[in-house]
């Protein structure tokens, strides 16, 4: 169980970005339901730390859907019991920029 989720300076970043895109492009109802999305997501990691995908290129690194468009990059440590959010990755990007 975590006990502790931190943000990252990345994570912020990219969380505001889509929300703004969100808010550009689409209407409020979609910028509450992804909001909502995220929460559940990280409602259940601190339950179930690992039940996202874990990364071929680093160690204790994972990745899980928040839904069909974007996924949520994660460095999950065990002794301290934190969760750290590194990014969050729009499926629809270059996957050779992708480094996790």
């Amino acid at each position: 169980m975590v006990q502790k989720i931190i943000w990252s300076p990345e994570s912020i970043d990219t969380y505001i970005s889509i929300l703004e895109y969100l808010e550009e492009k689409w209407t409020e109802r979609e910028i509450n339901n992804f909001i909502s999305r995220v929460e559940e997501k990280l409602n259940i990691l601190k339950q179930q730390p690992l039940i996202g995908r874990i990364s071929n290129k680093r160690k204790k690194t994972y990745r899980t859907l928040i839904d069909k468009h974007t996924t949520l990059v994660y460095y999950y440590k065990p002794l301290k019991r934190e969760l750290e959010l590194i990014t969050f990755w729009g499926n629809a990007q270059n996957t050779k920029k992708y480094k996790f």
